[in-house]
């Protein structure tokens, strides 16, 4: 079973509906320290689910991250520094911790870095999802849910807001990743029984309501200084 969503209600909902179907309980959050993850390992943790976190610390401040996450939950997180492209490293996580599904944010993701250095985004994006979706077979977890992008439709053909079924077509390298691994996982549903909902949201903004995550208090200061 492979979902497609592009994001008209909130991403959460969506997520926790999925969730709730699967019976998933104990998730691993790839790239759980990043703007996106943090946010969601928050919402997962006071949801009552059990949260790992997992990131390579390549985009993050660590300990303001789990601070803010400690704060939120009132609980210890769980973290575990490490790559996704390291199969041994995974082996290890999934059988010590027993995970019953995944939420994959862990990713490379600035367009203009993807033209620069194309094959940097290939090898974190493309080949850290391959080697991610091994394990999970490995330990027989099969339920995933992949933040991907809207930058795998055609802009020039579509007009946003955009829908599931508008045509595809990617303009950069960081798209291509991304739709890459949308068939990369619809293959793996259709032939080895994974459950897989793929997410496409543009850029999001902002931070958590209680200014304990997201982006850096300054910049909203520099900002409303400078545009009031």
């Amino acid at each position: 079973m492979t979902l497609t969503f592009s994001l008209g209600i909130p991403i959460v909902n969506q997520v926790l509906f999925f969730l709730i179907a699967m019976d998933s309980k104990k998730l691993l959050i790839t790239g759980g320290l990043g703007y996106i993850g943090s946010h969601t390992a928050v919402l997962f943790s006071n949801a009552g689910y059990d949260c790992v976190l997992l990131d390579n610390l390549s985009n993050t401040h660590k300990d303001s991250v789990l601070a803010g996450i400690r704060e939120l939950t009132g609980k210890e997180p769980v973290f575990y520094e490490g790559d996704v492209r390291d199969y041994d490293f995974l082996d290890e996580l999934f059988e010590k911790e027993q995970f019953d599904g995944v939420i994959h944010f862990a990713a490379k993701k600035a367009v203009g870095e993807s033209c620069h250095d194309p094959f940097l985004y290939y090898d974190n994006n493309i080949n850290g999802t391959v080697t991610l979706l091994e394990v999970m077979e490995k330990h027989e977890v099969k339920k995933l849910i992949f933040s991907s992008s809207a930058t795998v439709y055609d802009a020039e053909k579509n007009v946003p807001p955009f829908t599931e079924t508008d045509r595809l077509n990617t303009v950069n390298p960081y798209g291509t990743t991304k739709l890459a691994m949308e068939f990369l996982l619809k293959d793996m549903a259709f032939h080895k029984g994974f459950e897989v909902v793929c997410l496409r949201y543009f850029n999001p903004v902002g931070a958590h309501h209680s200014g304990l995550l997201g982006e850096n208090q300054l910049f909203h200061l520099m900002f409303l200084h400078y545009f009031k």
